[in-house]
């Protein structure tokens, strides 16, 4: 059966993929809002945190000048609908960009930590 276009809109379900290094094992953690619910560690903490950014998972704009720095070997993976739309994004550390959406979205990537 359909959504309607206010249900749709009020869709928040997705999942996560974590891992620090190449070495470590990957985490996964699922989570819903509205209400919340999920695998993800203070899912309503992290519901509360999430529903107050404006596009949590917008990329990098692709005209800005980034700083040549590196942040560490994390990666991350969020996969599913936010707002009735449909997501994959990848996040890592590569540089100056990626490391402050990374850490817009730290309390999300690592598990609620």
């Amino acid at each position: 059966m359909p959504q309607n276009g206010a249900a749709a809109a009020n869709s928040y379900s997705v999942v996560v993929t974590y891992k620090q290094t190449p070495q470590s094992d990957l985490q996964k953690w699922t989570i819903k809002c509205n209400p919340a619910a999920g695998t993800m560690p203070k899912a309503k903490t992290v519901c509360k945190k999430l529903l107050k950014i404006a596009n949590p998972f917008a990329p990098a704009d692709p005209d800005q000048m980034c700083t040549e720095i590196y942040g560490g070997d994390d990666i991350a993976t969020v996969k599913g609908t936010w707002k009735g739309k449909k997501i994959s994004v990848k996040y890592s550390k590569i540089n100056g960009c990626e490391i402050a959406r990374w850490d817009l979205l730290k309390f999300l990537l690592t598990g609620g930590k």
